[in-house]
């Protein structure tokens, strides 16, 4: 596996993961039309592609495990800026020498969402994998963990490759309140899916928020692919 030097700031340190096996070519592709036919521009998909059960329960458990065994930091933007009015959660950044089996099984997700859904030049991954915790508040002058609107593409490092988010719910939906994972792709907020283990994608440019944890704890993992620039 070739490894690829992630250009992400000091204070939000990333190990290098990708796939396995390198992503085919998945550029737009066209038949070829009558010389007299108008060109047929490809249609982008407006809703986050979906795979109900991406991960076990026992999986979802081995990363939550695994998370609290390494001892989380405060997750910050990116770039490593810390700002309390947009986002509030505990991260974790992991690998392959962590998980062995989870590039194999993004991998896969990966290629079913190019597939299916968004068929973009991508590259592999090019970062590492983040865990994610989301507490509910300690008192009632708080408000529990989130994180406020925003997209995954950043204006300088690695972040400005990113193509496709890839986020899996890893907590039971029942063990929390609020916390939901919401995307707007076509100027009207959407509730993703939180059962456990699902698997959601959507283009990085994409708009999307954790809203507060109002009680227990929420887990997730988010992945990203890279590729060329959009044009």
């Amino acid at each position: 596996m070739t490894g690829l030097s992630p250009d992400m700031a000091a204070t939000d340190p990333v190990a290098t993961a990708q796939f396995s096996d390198p992503i085919p070519d998945l550029a737009l592709v066209q038949d070829p039309a009558p010389a007299f036919a108008a060109p047929v521009e490809p249609v982008l998909a407006l809703s986050p592609f979906i795979m109900p059960a991406l991960f076990s329960a026992a999986d979802c458990q081995a990363l939550i495990a695994l998370f609290e065994e390494r001892g989380p930091a405060r997750s910050r933007l990116t770039g490593g800026m810390a700002e309390a009015g947009i986002r509030s959660s505990s991260g974790l950044w992991i690998d392959d020498a962590d998980a062995p089996w989870l590039s194999a099984r993004l991998a896969g997700f990966a290629a079913a969402v190019c597939r299916n859904a968004f068929r973009f030049d991508i590259d592999g991954f090019e970062e590492g994998y983040h865990l994610l915790r989301y507490d509910a508040p300690t008192d009632a002058a708080t408000d529990g963990d989130f994180y406020d609107w925003h997209v995954d593409i950043g204006g300088h490092g690695t972040a400005r490759s990113r193509k496709l988010t890839l986020i899996v719910q890893l907590s039971d939906p029942m063990a929390y309140t609020g916390g939901t994972l919401d995307v707007n792709g076509d100027g009207t907020p959407a509730i993703q899916p939180a059962l456990q283990g699902a698997g959601i994608a959507f283009p990085s440019f994409m708009p999307h928020r954790v809203s507060p944890v109002q009680s227990g704890v929420r887990y997730s993992l988010v992945a990203w692919l890279h590729g060329p620039a959009f044009r």
